[in-house]
């Protein structure tokens, strides 16, 4: 019977194979944790540390069996804990001081900011909603929702 570890290695040199480069411009290392230097996921000796704390987005890995999509997490999060500061509709005081610039609405604008969104209100990170916000959990979800790229179905 083969071990947890060459099963999720197997799981991720599947996910290699098959998540290329495509029309989004997604690179094929994308939300697998694997850092500019080649460290990280992959077929490496290292395993995906799926658990954390992380030190950087860098390092938090998609997990290979992640569900996760806009439609049945990432709207409804960001509509709940983001966008009532980060929305495209919102202007002057309603942004509560976020900046114009940075807003939530879709997930290309998530993706574009998503070591920043990941170092404030995901996984271990809290500082973002400045009061209040998700659980531990909602936001180890949005941590690995944004890990995988904030995919859709």
């Amino acid at each position: 019977m083969p071990s947890v570890r060459s099963l999720l290695t197997a799981c991720v040199l599947v996910a290699l194979c098959a998540c290329g480069d495509d029309a989004t411009g997604g690179d094929a290392d994308a939300g697998l944790g694997v850092g500019a230097d080649g460290s990280g996921g992959g077929a490496s000796a290292e395993p995906l540390d799926l658990e954390g704390p992380w030190e950087s987005f860098a390092q938090r890995p998609c997990p290979p069996d992640s569900i996760l999509t806009w439609e049945n997490f990432g709207a409804s999060h960001l509509l709940a804990h983001c966008t009532g500061c980060h929305g495209r509709g919102r202007i002057g005081d309603e942004r509560s001081g976020a900046p114009m610039d940075i807003t939530f609405d879709d997930p290309p604008s998530v993706r574009e900011h998503a070591d920043r969104i990941w170092a404030r209100a995901a996984d271990q990170n809290d500082t973002m909603p400045p009061v209040g916000g998700p659980d531990a959990e909602q936001r180890r979800l949005f941590g690995e929702w944004i890990a995988c790229d904030a995919p859709t179905r």
